[in-house]
């Protein structure tokens, strides 16, 4: 059995001399070195294909995550409709309707919400969030307690729209 500690000093003394191949051959091990010298141009060019390559992977791995956000988004969801309109959660966090523990909510049902008015906050890693309306109508309904974990794509409120 070959040590690996020699293997490594060997390798690096490859490196450092002008030996372009080595081929070692003990009992049923072979090791063989190629020391190939490439190009500024040559090592771009590799370096693309892999960036290329991970890219692509990165890429189906997200598309993947979508796709099975959005199909439990059609199992979880309320439908929006022509009447009403859904606030959704942007991202994962702790849902709040007030700003602090001891102050009144930001709406109340039976409230008009205007569009660009915020209803509520999301804390996700200790930043708070502010979630604004989008529509102009009344807060039907707070589908959601204070102090709960919320999912990204979650609903928060239904709002009737005016």
């Amino acid at each position: 059995m070959i040590n690996i500690k020699n293997v490594t000093k060997l390798i690096d003394s490859i490196y450092q001399n002008d030996i372009n191949q080595l081929k070692i051959t003990k009992q049923s091990t072979q090791i063989t070195i190629n020391k190939v010298k490439t190009s500024q141009k040559q090592n771009k060019i590799l370096n693309t294909i892999n960036n290329n390559q991970n890219n692509k992977k990165n890429i189906n791995l997200i598309n993947k995550k979508i796709e099975k956000k959005q199909d439990g988004k059609k199992n979880n969801q309320l439908e929006h409709s022509s009447i009403y309109s859904i606030i959704i959660s942007p991202m994962v966090g702790t849902f709040y309707k007030s700003p602090a523990p001891n102050e009144p909510s930001f709406i109340e049902i039976g409230e008009i919400a205007k569009p660009k008015q915020i209803v509520c906050i999301i804390e996700a890693m200790k930043l708070m969030n502010e979630i604004e309306s989008e529509v102009t109508g009344e807060v039907v309904e707070v589908l959601v307690k204070d102090g709960d974990i919320v999912d990204c794509g979650q609903a928060l409120m239904k709002i009737k729209v005016k």
